[in-house]
Formats: C-alpha cells, structure tokens, sequence
C-alpha cells in the first residue's frame, strides 16, 4: 500500500440503470494499472433511464449506492472523471462551415441548427462538443452531445450532495472508445462497435477521423441485436457508398469475446478483432485467468472516465 502514497491515482465513475462501477488507476510507464475496482448494484427501481424526463425514483438510494461504492477507494476522491448513461445523451457528428468565437455562442448556434430535430427549446437542452476535423477551407466538424438540461441537472445536484464534483463528464459509450483507441490502427477505414448489454455504438473512422456515429438502444440482450448491428452497418454504407470497412473492432462490456467472435466471422467476410481489455491496462492479478480477463470488460468505462482525467 505505501507505493499509493508516491503514485497519482485516478478515479473514474459509471452510473449504469443497475449500478455504480468505480475503477481508479494509476499510470505505468506508457501504459496504465489498474489498482481498485467495485460494483455495487442499485436498489430496485432506484434509477429509470430515459431521455426527457427525470431518471432518479429514489435520490436517498441513489446518493447511499454512490458512497458504498466509493467507500473502499484508494486515497482521498477528489479528482473524478464521470460515465453518465448512454441513454441520456443524443450524440451526432455534424458539419459547420463557421463556427463563432465563444463556446457559449457555439452552443447557441448548435442548439439552433438541430431544435427542430430534437423537437425542444434551445434553453431546455445542455450541450457540449468537441471538434473532431478541420480541413483546408476551414469547414469543421463537431463530435456533439446533448441531453436535457433538467435530466442532466438531476445527476449533477446529487452527486453535489456527496461533495462529487466531476472534472469531465462524457457518455459511457465514448468512455470506452476512449479506452480502446490507443488498439485502433491510424490507417484506413476501419469500424469500432462498443457492445453494453443494453446498447451499442457503431463508430467508423478514415485515416483515424471519426466521420461516423451511431448510438443503438439495444444490446447484447435483445434478440435482433445482430440484425440491428447489419441495419447499423447499411446505414453507414447508404451514407458513404463509396467507403469500405476494411476492419471491425469489437469492446464490449458484457465479455463473451469467444461467443462474438464465432456469430461475427459467420455474420461478414471482413476481418473481426475481439479487443482484449487485459492487453491495454496491467492489473494485481493473473490477467491470463479467462474470468478475470473478462471481469475487467464490466469497468472499461469507468476506467475510460478516469482515463480522460490526463487526456
């Protein structure tokens, strides 16, 4: 234990409908440890996800889920990244030929441009984005997400009250691409598809640009998942005929990686990469152990939300 004292520890959160994860790390060279890593599942009927209205049945179980879980962390939290849940947010990639000078306008003119396809008022929706592309006549394009602001506002008041004030927030989703990019190759059009048990995300990339998001809600679980995978991956295609995916990387939180692999390679002839999370972080234990390999699958986000603490 007393190696903590000398080491810089990272903490990172994911609030899932069924639970809290906790995952702190610390960094290792060019790569990271895992050091700490807890579950603990909701009370029944504590957290009901959903984009309008307000997620959060019960705020007393909610806040005393949050402390168990945070109870055995390694050194004083004080620095947190934050996985909110996938359903929450809406998430695009869109194209601005100009972009004003402060993020408080650009928020104005994002919200604007996308209110009558969210079907709500500028004031009532929270938004924020990231640049992900600018080319030589200056045309930009955002990665952006938005959720509304009374729903986000919900999870924010209740983790004030356990004195939890998030450095960064983001999606569950783009927590765990952020884990897995540093596999992905810089070249080529290759596809990223990160699998929860009650959601996907399918996001393809040319020479490392993201120019394709799509966010499923249905996982592993559902019975047309891999139908809704195929109607994902034609969805793509009917936007960039043009553009072949050359790779398919699978993260998935729900583990199976051997199940994937064998109903992927029979669903497309194009190569399929189950992505081993024991390859891109060390851990205290005998990662060659398969069901260890596969416990670490259950906090890739919430070590994705640490991560973006140093990104």
């Amino acid at each position: 234990m007393l190696k903590y004292t000398f080491q810089k520890i990272f903490t990172g959160i994911e609030i899932s409908e069924t639970s809290i994860n906790v995952a702190q790390i610390e960094k290792e060279g060019a790569g990271w440890r895992l050091v700490h890593s807890k579950t603990v599942p909701f009370p029944e009927n504590t957290l009901k996800l959903s984009y309008k209205k307000n997620n959060i049945a019960d705020s007393d179980r909610f806040r005393k889920t949050i402390g168990e879980a945070l109870q055995d962390s390694i050194g004083k939290v004080s620095s947190i990244g934050l996985s909110i849940p996938n359903d929450i947010v809406k998430i695009s990639i869109k194209k601005y030929e100009e972009l004003p000078d402060s993020e408080s306008e650009t928020e104005k003119m994002i919200a604007w441009s996308i209110e009558k396809l969210l079907r709500f008022p500028e004031k009532s929706t929270k938004i924020t984005y990231e640049m992900i592309e600018q080319n030589a006549q200056n045309e930009k394009w955002l990665l952006i997400a938005i959720g509304i602001r009374d729903v986000i506002k919900e999870y924010e008041l209740n983790l004030k009250e356990l004195k939890i004030f998030p450095k960064v927030i983001r999606p569950s989703g783009i927590n765990q691409f952020n884990f897995f990019s540093r596999a992905l190759p810089e070249k080529g059009i290759n596809a990223f598809i990160g699998l929860y048990e009650n959601y996907f995300t399918f996001l393809v990339f040319e020479d490392d640009k993201l120019i394709f998001f799509h966010g499923v809600k249905k996982g592993f679980s559902n019975l047309h998942f891999f139908q809704d995978v195929d109607m994902t991956m034609q969805h793509f295609l009917n936007a960039y005929p043009d553009k072949e995916v050359e790779k398919l990387y699978i993260g998935s939180q729900v583990a199976f990686h051997k199940e994937l692999e064998e109903v992927f390679r029979n669903l497309s002839d194009m190569d399929i990469i189950i992505m081993d999370e024991s390859d891109l972080i060390e851990t205290n234990s005998n990662t060659k152990d398969k069901s260890q390999r596969e416990q670490i699958s259950y906090f890739v986000s919430a070590i994705g939300a640490a991560q973006s603490l140093l990104q």
